[in-house]
């Protein structure tokens, strides 16, 4: 049987539900429902009833995959709770004779049914789940039509997620338990009406942010650059690059999830995940050592000197790959991974990297140094390593017969041999006075094997 535009748009609201039908100006009847499955939307029968009821009510809790209301009887309590939860100001919400019910679905657990409490425990509300239900769509009994105030999908969260502010006691909770607000007033400023269908409809329900969201302190770091990487998951799946507004809209969602682990302000995560996207190159539901080893494997291998084993020139074009993949920035090698991929032990491929690193085809990235037997792959550079510039010794105001130690390539190798001590006269001139050899005995060697003394010059390179 077709459902009516009516019923279509409250599934598009509300998502997998349990809808009840119900006389005009009823909050209920005493027909029993709660022996009703999700099950029997798909039944005829019930979908006739739904079509002839006046007011349509929705089951809540476990029966319709944990959607639930938040009934406050009070404006002010409403305002109170959206500003600790601005998140929560997209979601659906809808209005009978006062006060409003906030519609969310709950990914994880959540209380029973029960009244809601201000902080004198006065009943301001109810929280309604398991057991309950509340009306959508209809006539109130005092006469008003129900309307909705935010007409947009219910918003998927878990409970503990949810702040609640001081003036309302969360369900279950004492005067001493209460969960304290944290002021992050800003966390959402984008409205789901400036991104596509699409990108709504595939992050609406949460799971696949729960795929990458945080579990405890400390990890919101990587869990905002498998964030970026899920973000180009979903470019290659639709095709197209997402807008700022689609960008914001999943750092929002993710903000939902992970804002009970926060350290630090939204605009400080914010940034950190603009910056995850720029460094972010694959998606998640890629591997870029099997990536590289795939479009490697797909073309002709590379020449590698005195080398014949095909592993090693593929290991030689997968390197070449990961710079393509990384956009020219350090890239790691993990040798078990790669000893799996090429079928060799991961020994061998830490000494072909070592060959390929002699060989000019790759480099160590800065600041990085290999220590045999430890436990962490050092990142790479693809090519051969920049050439040094040469250091070029000037002497400013030596004697000729000192100078000419610089020319015929003389050293003080004598602990009696005077050498020169370059040092600034009255009038600003540099002079030069004998200094013992015992005094700067020791030369150091520069990356070049050069012995290199500051005693007799100033060097410029």
């Amino acid at each position: 049987m077709t459902t009516s535009s009516r019923i279509s748009h409250i599934v598009e609201l509300v998502g997998p539900a349990l809808l009840l039908p119900w006389p005009a100006r009823s909050k209920g009847g005493r027909r029993k429902w709660k022996h009703l499955q999700l099950t029997d939307m798909d039944a005829d029968s019930h979908l006739a009833n739904l079509e002839k009821a006046g007011n349509i009510g929705i089951a809540l809790g476990e029966v319709s995959s944990g959607l639930v209301t938040i009934d406050f009887d009070e404006d002010g309590f409403v305002d109170a709770f959206l500003e600790a939860n601005p998140p929560l100001r997209n979601t659906l919400r809808t209005h009978g004779s006062r006060g409003c019910n906030i519609w969310v679905r709950c990914s994880e657990g959540y209380p029973a049914s029960q009244k809601l409490k201000n902080s004198s425990e006065d009943d301001i509300g109810e929280w309604r789940a398991d057991g309950n239900q509340t009306i959508i769509t209809g006539t109130h009994p005092e006469g008003m039509v129900y309307r909705f105030v935010v007409e947009s999908p219910a918003i998927t969260i878990p409970y503990d997620a949810i702040i609640w502010p001081e003036c309302i006691l969360p369900p279950h909770a004492t005067e001493s338990k209460r969960v304290r607000r944290v002021r992050e007033n800003e966390v959402v400023s984008v409205s789901a009406a400036s991104v596509s269908n699409s990108l709504i409809e595939a992050f609406r329900t949460g799971d696949l942010i729960s795929q990458v969201a945080p579990t405890d302190y400390r990890q919101n770091n990587h869990s905002l650059f498998k964030l970026a990487r899920l973000r180009i998951s979903f470019e290659s799946a639709i095709g197209r690059a997402v807008t700022e507004q689609e960008l914001e809209f999943i750092f929002d969602r993710w903000c939902l999830v992970s804002r009970r682990f926060w350290r630090h302000t939204r605009d400080q995560y914010w940034a950190e995940f603009l910056e995850a996207c720029y460094y972010a190159r694959v998606g998640l539901d890629e591997d870029p050592i099997e990536l590289a080893c795939n479009r490697a494997r797909g073309m002709p291998l590379p020449e590698v000197t005195g080398f014949s084993d095909e592993r090693v020139r593929l290991l030689a074009a997968m390197c070449a790959e990961m710079d393509q993949i990384t956009g020219g920035r350090p890239f790691f090698l993990p040798t078990r991974k790669l000893g799996r991929l090429l079928d060799a032990h991961w020994s061998s491929i830490a000494r072909w990297l070592v060959n390929l690193e002699v060989l000019g085809l790759i480099q160590l990235a800065p600041g990085e140094v290999r220590t045999r037997g430890g436990n962490r792959c050092p990142r790479y550079h693809y090519g051969p390593r920049a050439p040094k510039t040469e250091a070029l010794p000037v002497a400013i105001g030596l004697a000729p017969s000192q100078l000419s130690a610089l020319t015929d390539g003389r050293s003080n190798q004598h602990e009696n041999t005077p050498a020169v001590e370059a040092k600034s006269g009255a009038d600003g001139a540099f002079m030069s006075e004998p200094a013992t050899c015992d005094k700067y005995a020791h030369a150091r060697e520069d990356r070049s094997g050069r012995s290199c003394r500051s005693w007799w010059a100033l060097v410029i390179r």
